[in-house]
């Protein structure tokens, strides 16, 4: 296990180190996201494919994401009153 330090900035802030962001392809603007376990922390880095077979495979009902999704209604939808 390789277990390197960073430090918390005054906002919160962590610097992922140089050497995880370069082996899993880390990159500014690219989303991870933060789970617990105990007192552990766990950082995930997911693609949006990942993201929805989670969503999908959650609901009984559904074993399987939808072959054609329509992104753009999805993204303006959200912007909708």
């Amino acid at each position: 296990m390789l277990n390197l330090k960073s430090k918390v900035g005054p906002k919160g802030q962590v610097v992922i180190p140089k050497p995880i962001r370069d082996q899993y392809k880390v990159y500014p603007g690219q989303d991870v996201y933060f789970s617990l376990k105990g007192d552990t922390v766990i950082m995930t880095k997911k693609s949006g494919r990942e993201i929805l077979n989670e969503l999908f495979t959650a609901v009984k009902d559904k074993e399987k994401p939808p072959k054609k999704i329509d992104w753009d209604k999805e993204y303006y939808s959200q912007f909708e009153d």
